[in-house]
């Protein structure tokens, strides 16, 4: 379970990440918006940082996320970000994390100039392997790695009355 801050800092980090996550996903601000049930100027806005994401904006975009690992098998890149910036952000120094960011925004700009697939994958691995030794990046991410998205929601969501436990 998160505390206070803790999800804060979740909803934070996919804040800071969102534009990037969303074009390795392949997805336009229109798309990410008319999944969640918002407009493109509020995907634009988060992404902007002119509005703070809130709790409710961060469930439904994850979860949107998640359902794309689980229905999008030709897409192994998007569970390995996901997982990078916001499952495991706390793994890796200050300093391998601006080169996380880094790489994964050149990969977000591959993605969005119509780069997929293998290409992708192999972009992505020569990025980041250097940054994140022993991760299997640009490999299928698996049944461990596909447990996260429950782990993700359970954790956040895990209070009584709306406080969080001790």
């Amino acid at each position: 379970m998160y505390s206070k801050l803790e999800k804060e800092l979740q909803i934070r980090a996919l804040q800071d990440s969102l534009s990037v996550i969303r074009k390795i996903a392949g997805w336009t601000m229109e798309d990410l918006g008319e999944k969640i049930g918002v407009t493109k100027q509020t995907i634009s806005n988060l992404e902007n940082q002119k509005t703070q994401m809130n709790l409710t904006q961060y469930i439904a975009i994850r979860a949107v996320f998640d359902f794309e690992i689980q229905n999008n098998k030709c897409n192994e890149i998007l569970p390995e970000i996901i997982a990078l910036l916001l499952d495991k952000k706390h793994e890796y120094s200050e300093v391998d994390q601006k080169k996380i960011d880094e790489a994964t925004k050149t990969i977000s700009a591959a993605a969005a100039g119509g780069i997929n697939g293998a290409a992708l994958t192999s972009l992505s691995g020569s990025l980041l392997s250097s940054i994140v030794a022993g991760a299997a990046i640009g490999a299928p991410i698996g049944p461990v790695g596909m447990a996260l998205g429950s782990i993700w929601l359970s954790k956040i969501l895990n209070s009584k009355n709306g406080k969080d436990k001790k």
